[in-house]
């Protein structure tokens, strides 16, 4: 069942206008905000451990998504696809802002709409009410994608994948 996933994919460096062009023309899901490094950013290990993924960077660029798909997984890793295609360095998968409208709600859990516009929910709040998250875990998800993108960025400094590759299965 497609149902809308919402996430944003942190991109270390800035984004020039060519790539959010490049963006753009792919999937009409995206938004895009750009924000001063240092500032009030999350704390994702992929930008703080050194490993040379967003280190000295001094922007950091948001690009969010609401894109149907089965899966958060099948989302998350259609969006970093399009983040490649446009050239861009990816440095984590975070969750959306937890603030939603019961639209949204209704949306993520493919039910229908059953209380009036303009409230506003927490979505932590609405998993918890609804027994959990019925698409899966979705810290699970962005953590398992952000490892993805940490390991992808080591790969030219290690002299062989194939056995760490062998650690997955």
């Amino acid at each position: 069942m497609m149902r809308l996933r919402q996430f944003r994919l942190l991109v270390a460096g800035e984004v020039p206008e060519t790539a959010a062009d490049a963006l753009f023309g792919r999937a009409d899901d995206l938004c895009v905000e750009t924000l001063p490094g240092g500032g009030a950013l999350p704390v994702v290990p992929a930008l703080d451990d050194g490993a040379g993924i967003g280190a000295g960077a001094r922007w950091v660029a948001w690009v969010a998504f609401d894109r149907p798909a089965p899966t958060l997984v099948d989302a998350v890793v259609s969006g970093v696809r399009d983040l490649d295609v446009a050239g861009l360095g990816i440095a984590a998968a975070i969750a959306d802002d937890s603030l939603v409208t019961a639209a949204t709600v209704a949306e993520r859990v493919g039910r229908p709409v059953a209380v009036g516009p303009g409230r506003v929910f927490d979505w932590g709040e609405v998993l918890e009410r609804l027994g959990g998250d019925p698409g899966g875990d979705e810290e699970a998800a962005f953590e398992a994608v952000t490892l993805a993108l940490r390991l992808r960025a080591l790969a030219p400094r290690l002299e062989r994948m194939t056995p760490i590759r062998s650690l997955l299965v």
